[in-house]
């Protein structure tokens, strides 16, 4: 079957169900309804989507991918909550037939219901299949010629496993088929690790949930010291989602408790921030959950990271969490405003913006003086995204500074916020005796500034300006009363008509915009 990252929702939702009957079937007793209707509907499903071709896929712990390991879009992660259950259980690779039958469906759903450790035991996931009698799912296997000599030996023996009926009136459960005890102290840490995360994603007792956390925590540690950090990444992404879940109750405390363990542990958090350019790295949720636990610390590896880099999607990645964030990104970045690299102070200031915390103000402004313009005009724009009494009084004070490269950025903020405050100095721009209009551009802006701002306490001097007469630099000053023009219909002034009457009796490009905004302002007003 020839499947692709664009490959339609059907597919997808053919694993989905899958992964739902693998729930209906643990949760449910024996007999229930839901059960049976649950692996018909998988076996439905899969059959259309096979069409009789044969289905490759890998599993990881964050979704399936391709044979050639490019991962598969799944915005529900239900499917990949499939893959992450096979994934626990060493199914690296998983092949269904096109001629799926739907008793192999069934034991297959009931072994993978079994715990990672049970499976190990009992020999594996490929030896507990083959013994069952599953000809149609392959475990590990991606070699037609492989698996369907495999498939002959089977059918020669003549094993086939139980049918739906059969299971559901008298067949026996497969044993620890339900939650099964916590693995021994002394088990292997991978294997123990696989064992927990299986229980705290089942299990219903909140009172078990902070000792299965704490000894899956554990487990990483020794597996970290093994500098084997890859696995402890299972660990926080379950907890990520049960902290962003709030139907997990009493559980969240315990798994943010979890993060914040494993957060603070170099290796771990250097792993998670090394892996964001891999397709099966942390996933956003996952690494947000992270810095978060980790506080300042982790802060600060994120932005050095994110300085150290040449990966722009990388780059644009650890910006997005940084914002999303929030409030508790603002300390850790406050304090490192003072960094040498320029483009790192322009990134974090940017972010703050973003955040939007008043918190930020007094830091930005001193970062309206920094050495280099950029930094500047990033904090300008930051300040008026924050805004606030404060924020605007310091964009305010960049139009009445000496540093005419930000005056610009300044008028356009002004106007961005709508300052009230703004009006007068923006005005005194405009209205500034330049007679040769070489400040033409920077009038321009803060006619769209005060046009933005939208009070009319600007029209009489706007009036004034329009009906001046200048005899030098009349192209210029044709321009700039244009201008003016058009910041008077969007002031929608009656006052103005007057003025923009007299102009529309003359000829050329001002008649034209006079024209323009005077109809403007009369269909406002009729």
């Amino acid at each position: 079957m020839q499947v692709t990252t664009t490959s339609p929702p059907a597919f997808l939702e053919a694993l989905g169900n899958v992964s739902r009957a693998l729930r209906a079937w643990q949760f449910y007793p024996t007999g229930h309804p839901s059960r049976k209707m649950s692996i018909i509907q998988a076996h439905l499903s899969l059959l259309r989507v096979l069409d009789g071709a044969d289905l490759s896929l890998r599993c990881g712990r964050t979704g399936f991918s391709l044979p050639n390991g490019e991962a598969l879009p799944d915005s529900m992660h239900i499917a990949a909550s499939l893959s992450f259950e096979l994934f626990a259980r060493r199914a690296q690779k998983i092949t269904f037939l096109g001629d799926l039958f739907q008793e192999d469906l069934l034991d297959f759903i009931r072994i993978i219901s079994l715990t990672p450790d049970a499976i190990q035991q009992a020999g594996g996931l490929e030896k507990i299949m083959q013994e069952h009698g599953i000809r149609t799912i392959w475990a590990n296997e991606f070699d037609l010629t492989v698996i369907l000599g495999k498939r002959y030996e089977i059918e020669s023996r003549g094993v086939v496993p139980a049918g739906l009926d059969e299971i559901e009136e008298d067949g026996p459960e497969l044993p620890a088929a339900q939650e099964s005890a916590p693995p021994p102290e002394d088990a292997d840490p991978e294997q123990a690790l696989h064992a927990l995360l299986n229980r705290l994603e089942t299990t219903v007792d909140e009172d078990d949930y902070p000792m299965l956390a704490r000894r899956a925590v554990a487990c990483c540690d020794t597996l970290i010291s093994r500098h084997e950090p890859a696995l402890a990444l299972l660990l926080a992404e379950l907890f990520a989602r049960h902290t962003a879940d709030p139907k997990q109750g009493k559980r969240i405390a315990a798994a943010r408790l979890g993060l914040e363990k494993l957060a603070g542990r170099d290796e771990f958090l250097a792993f998670v921030l090394e892996s964001l350019g891999a397709a099966d790295g942390a996933s956003s949720q996952g690494t947000l959950a992270v810095l978060a636990a980790g506080g300042q610390t982790a802060v600060r590896r994120a932005v050095d990271k994110m300085a150290a880099t040449e990966n722009p999607a990388v780059r644009k990645k650890l910006t997005l969490l940084l914002t999303r964030l929030g409030e508790p990104a603002v300390a850790p970045i406050l304090s490192i405003l003072d960094d040498s690299r320029w483009h790192i102070v322009r990134n974090l200031t940017a972010i703050l913006g973003d955040i939007g915390s008043r918190e930020a103000v007094p830091e930005l402004e001193r970062c309206l003086w920094h050495a280099d313009s950029r930094v500047a005009k990033e904090a300008i724009r930051s300040l008026a995204k924050i805004g606030g009494q404060q924020a605007e009084a310091a964009v305010i004070a960049v139009l009445h500074g000496t540093d005419s490269a930000l005056w610009p950025q300044a008028i356009a903020s002004l106007g961005g916020m709508k300052s009230g405050k703004g009006l007068d100095v923006l005005l005194e721009i405009v209205s500034d005796d330049d007679r040769f209009l070489q400040n033409l551009a920077l009038k321009c802006d803060a006619l769209t500034a005060i046009a933005m701002i939208g009070d009319r306490q600007a029209t009489p001097c706007l009036i004034q300006l329009l009906e001046s007469r200048h005899l030098i630099s009349r192209k210029r000053w044709t321009l700039f009363k244009i201008a003016i023009a058009a910041c008077l219909a969007k002031l929608d002034d009656s006052r103005a008509l007057p003025a923009l009457r007299k102009k529309t009796r003359g000829s050329g490009e001002l008649a034209r915009a006079c024209t323009e905004a005077f109809d403007a302002i009369e269909r406002t007003k009729d």
